[in-house]
């Protein structure tokens, strides 16, 4: 065996050993997006089941039964909708960038409809000091509260996983076997909601000032 066809085949041995080493690294990164996906999952779907029921309680208050509380409570429900329809959407395939860009807008439009329910709910405390719903309201409130505040945290681990794979799929030489296989970029969950005050939100909306 010449010297050539040994440096070749050592050469060739070189870069298998590199490109399986590389492919399962791309496939590990992407497997620890999809597990940082479960959490965040769970944590969606806990604040969606808060907004309905909170919807549900309040739809029977005489306190909420005018223009302002019914379009407050219709909208609410609706985003709710919108946003478990988007949740089942992504958790097929949560690394698909489209399906978790469309869960993003559809978590913004939930999130925009829950600040003016608390304003409102701030606004008439007689939902609050109410003897038969108040206590359950404020329990509802406070879940809310706690779930807002791990969904965050969830979010967080699975964007940071997510731009791990990111980073790998775009490296050189890397890219050019994520191309060959398939590896496409994920996208971070990235919720974003008008940046005005509660009040000036009702005001606009329903066309009455908080």
């Amino acid at each position: 065996m010449s010297t050539t066809t040994l440096v070749m085949l050592v050469g060739a041995a070189l870069l298998g050993f590199w490109a399986v080493g590389a492919y399962n690294r791309l496939v590990r990164l992407r497997g620890a997006a999809i597990a940082a996906w479960g959490p965040l999952d769970a944590q969606l779907r806990r604040r969606q089941a808060l907004a309905i029921e909170l919807t549900e309680r309040l739809g029977a208050e005489a306190a909420l039964d005018d223009e302002v509380g019914r379009v407050t409570l219709a909208t609410l429900a609706a985003a709710t909708r919108q946003a478990q329809a988007a949740t089942d959407h992504a958790q097929v395939r949560p690394t698909r960038a489209g399906a978790i860009q469309s869960l993003a807008l559809a978590e913004g439009v939930l999130e925009g409809a829950l600040r003016p329910l608390r304003v409102l709910i701030e606004l008439r405390p007689q939902l609050l000091d109410a003897p038969d719903t108040g206590t359950g309201l404020q329990g509802l409130l406070e879940a809310l509260q706690d779930c807002e505040a791990q969904l965050g945290f969830a979010r967080r681990l699975f964007n940071d996983a997510v731009r791990a794979f990111n980073t790998a799929v775009h490296e050189l030489p890397t890219c050019l076997l994520a191309a060959v296989y398939g590896f496409k970029p994920a996208a971070t969950l990235q919720v974003a909601t008008p940046d005005r005050g509660p009040d000036s939100q009702i005001a606009s909306v329903f066309g009455e000032r908080a």
